[in-house]
């Protein structure tokens, strides 16, 4: 083998060969075939197929004629007549009736010389064949076995697309065979390409191997074919003692053009079996291909695929070993010296589909799809256990604005250190996020069951999707937004043995979060002072803070969860429960004087494993939150003034005083619409405002807020902290209810005294005032 590797054994090569089924030159195989082109004048012929057999072996007689039906009437009675002199005419071929001619003609032999030549002529001319000319157009079925006549040349495609062109043999033997290539001149341009080409393959040789360079034949129709001759693809085999596996490829055509510009389409054709064997030969699984094909668009100008589409019909892999490439695969009286009986045994895929396809959408910009689909995946374990099955498995990227000319160039202004060092960081990066352009990613599977060998051990999941993506920002195309998030359904799992397990489901769940306005620049400006100085000023990254970022966003939820421990008879030892439960937090306006932040969270009927809580009275534990909170102007301007950060950290600055001013100039606001927190015996309701106030004839700056607070069920409330509370802890606690009590009004209701209400007013002058009552001389009094 040529290129493949040094100190390959001639046992490898040997393997790789058989298993390809190499020969010095490639024969019609069975199918059918259109005839494109043709030069000269061929014939082909059809038959019964033993006949047609008997002749590719040369074993046609006289009997076999007859037998077919084929023999003239003539000729049998000359048979007949010719037994009387002691010759057996019925069973000599052409070479015995070529010997009674002479015969014949030197008077050795009475008989007719004349009837001898028909005979010799429907022999050799093959007339008790049916045949037809070959014209272009015409659609054939071929065989290997197949005869032809005359002289000339012709151009096969094949239902699969790839061309042949064979012509009539130099030698003897009837027939046809592959047209030599090196007769044939590639235009310039085209011998350019390939040589090029040939280079790139050369530069996959060690998970790529081939013996030789394949040569490239004229098609005449602007296309051009090859046939890469012993292929071998280096796999990796996940079992110790097998450091190199190989996957030896049969009858790969590849067909490319026209070259009408520098975008050129391919074509090709793969084998439909293949083997994985190691360097020895040795057979580790076998593969059954339906229809795999491969198709797409080369972008010459910019040395990158521009559209590649591969598709493969219900196709499958089965492991097990086999002495050599073509022995049959016998995995159950040997998985246990070469396989676990856990590892897979056979892989299979109803179909698959693989697509590329980057469009020019204007100034050079490339946009489009990378996508994959795998539908009906089934694995099943040497033990015939079902391990995966999988409906439905895609994975998708879509490229937006990729400058690929720029990335090219890019490439080879950064392919060595030498040439990395040379250039400026700053501008390197802009060049590089510009060329990039963005992307947005996804990857969704469906109806998947994973199952372990013990009987308790599942993975199930309906429906599952993450994504992720990496966008320029719309204000500035520097700027990056990027996101990451993940979500399924339907999720179930089960683990354990006969002594114990553990399930745990949920209806769905999801998490997302993202990044906008990412300043790569300012990040690069950080690194960079990192790695020259070893540390980053504080000084430095206050005063970077509204550059780096411009805003983030977290969501989380989680519906119908529960999880259960139970022991090897079933019963329940412990369980967890959750109804739903949703976080949704963003800071807007990052990079800015005065950011914002909203968050909406709930939880509802959630009950915590008794195990985590072992002492906390669950009538304290809140099965239901909501609270939804607003804020408009948050204090974090003075970060990014240098004197005023020096003047908090030497003390020169009232921290109060600071963080006031920073309100009031904001003019900041709180909002908290709802917030709602549910007990099993109660719950405590709370919704207001808060503001900062710029100082005017009525008082200095502050920060004031209204609220409205609402307790159910006060007295069940406080029973479960009475029940867990020292003497002094009591007291204190019912104080607490009692002065609560008396500031509350109490509603009309069905339960009289359930609910308490209260309307709070505060500010940070110190005034607070509850229900219309002054409540600052009663905390005067308990402070002294």
């Amino acid at each position: 083998m040529v290129g493949i590797r040094a100190g390959w054994t001639g046992s490898l090569a040997a393997g790789l060969l058989l298993a390809a089924g190499l020969a010095s030159t490639q024969e019609i195989t069975q199918g059918r075939y259109q005839v494109l082109e043709l030069e000269g004048d061929l014939e082909w012929a059809s038959g019964p197929p033993e006949l047609i057999s008997m002749e590719s072996r040369e074993q046609v007689t006289v009997r076999a004629l007859r037998a077919f039906g084929r023999l003239p009437e003539a000729y049998s009675r000359l048979a007949l007549e010719l037994r009387g002199q002691g010759v057996d005419l019925f069973s000599a071929g052409p070479a015995e009736v070529r010997d009674l001619l002479t015969r014949a003609r030197s008077g050795d032999l009475n008989v007719d010389p004349g009837m001898l030549e028909g005979l010799l002529a429907l022999l050799e001319d093959r007339d008790y064949l049916d045949w037809a000319p070959l014209s272009p157009g015409d659609t054939v079925t071929l065989t290997d076995q197949t005869p032809f006549r005359g002289q000339g040349e012709v151009v096969l495609e094949t239902e699969s697309g790839e061309r042949q062109r064979f012509a009539t043999r130099e030698d003897d033997r009837p027939g046809l065979q592959e047209a030599p290539a090196d007769a044939l001149v590639l235009p310039e341009p085209v011998e350019q390409w390939w040589a090029q080409w040939n280079q790139r393959l050369e530069a996959l040789q060690g998970p790529l191997a081939f013996d030789a360079p394949p040569e490239l034949v004229p098609l005449g129709d602007g296309r051009f074919q090859t046939r890469l001759a012993s292929v071998a693809v280096r796999v990796p085999w996940p079992r110790e003692g097998y450091d190199d596996s190989w996957i030896p490829l049969d009858g790969v055509a590849v067909t490319v053009g026209p070259f009408e510009d520098e975008r050129i389409p391919f074509q090709v054709s793969l084998p439909s079996e293949a083997s994985v064997v190691t360097e020895e030969g040795e057979r580790l699984a076998r593969l059954d291909l339906s229809a795999p094909r491969l198709e797409g668009l080369w972008a010459d100008d910019l040395g990158v695929m521009l559209e590649t589409r591969f598709t493969m019909g219900p196709s499958a892999m089965t492991v097990g070993y086999g002495p050599s490439p073509d022995a049959e695969v016998d995995h159950p009286q040997d998985h246990g010296r070469r396989f676990d009986a856990e590892s897979p045994r056979r892989i299979a895929v109803d179909g698959m589909d693989v697509m590329l396809d980057l469009q020019d959408s204007g100034a050079g910009l490339f946009s489009g799809p990378l996508a994959m689909e795998i539908k009906g995946l089934d694995m099943v374990s040497m033990t015939d256990q079902s391990m995966v099955t999988l409906g439905r498995l895609a994975f998708r990227v879509d490229y937006q604005g990729m400058d690929l000319a720029a990335l090219a160039t890019l490439s080879e202004h950064t392919a060595t250190p030498e040439r990395l060092m040379e250039q400026d960081p700053a501008e390197l990066l802009a060049d590089t996020l510009k060329a990039m352009g963005g992307f947005e990613s996804a990857f969704e599977l469906s109806e998947l069951l994973i199952s372990g060998p013990e009987d308790h051990q599942s993975f199930r999941l309906s429906g599952g999707r993450a994504q992720t993506g990496f966008v320029p920002s719309a204000n500035d195309e520097l700027h990056r937004d990027l996101w990451a998030g993940m979500s399924v359904k339907g999720w179930a799992f089960e683990d354990g043995n006969r002594h114990e397990r553990v399930q745990f489901k949920a209806g769905s769940a999801a998490m997302e979060g993202r990044l906008e306005g990412v300043s790569p620049k300012a990040l690069l400006h950080l690194g960079m002072q990192s790695m020259m100085t070893g540390e980053v000023e504080e000084d430095v990254v206050l005063g970077m803070a509204r550059e780096i970022l411009g805003g983030l966003a977290l969501t989380m939820s989680l519906d119908d969860a529960r999880g259960v421990f139970m022991d090897g008879e079933g019963e329940i030892l412990d369980s967890g429960d959750v109804k739903n439960f949703h976080l949704n937090l963003g800071l807007e306006e990052l990079d800015g004087p005065a950011p914002s932040l909203h968050l909406d969270y709930a939880h509802g009927g959630v009950a915590p494993f008794a195990a985590a809580m072992p002492s906390f009275p669950h009538e304290l534990f809140p099965g239901g939150v909501a609270l939804v909170v607003k804020a408009d102007g948050l204090p974090s301007g003075f970060l990014a003034d240098a004197d005023v950060v020096e003047g908090l950290r030497t003390g020169r600055l009232d921290p109060m005083g600071v963080l006031l001013e920073q309100l009031v100039n904001n003019a900041s606001r709180l909002d908290i619409p709802e917030l709602a927190i549910e007990f099993p015996e109660g719950q405590i309701r709370v919704s207001g405002q808060g503001r900062a106030q710029q100082a005017d004839e009525t008082g200095p700056n502050r920060v004031s807020g209204e609220w409205d607070v609402s307790i159910h069920h006060l007295d069940a409330l406080a029973e479960p902290l009475l029940a867990t509370a020292s003497e002094d802890e009591r007291q204190q606690i019912n104080a607490m209810v009692v002065m609560l009590k008396m500031l509350a009004e109490t509603p009309e209701s069905d339960d009289p005294g359930s609910i308490h209400q209260y309307h709070i007013q505060a500010d940070s002058l110190g005034q607070i005032w509850v229900n219309g009552n002054d409540l600052a001389p009663l905390l005067e009094g308990l402070n002294q």
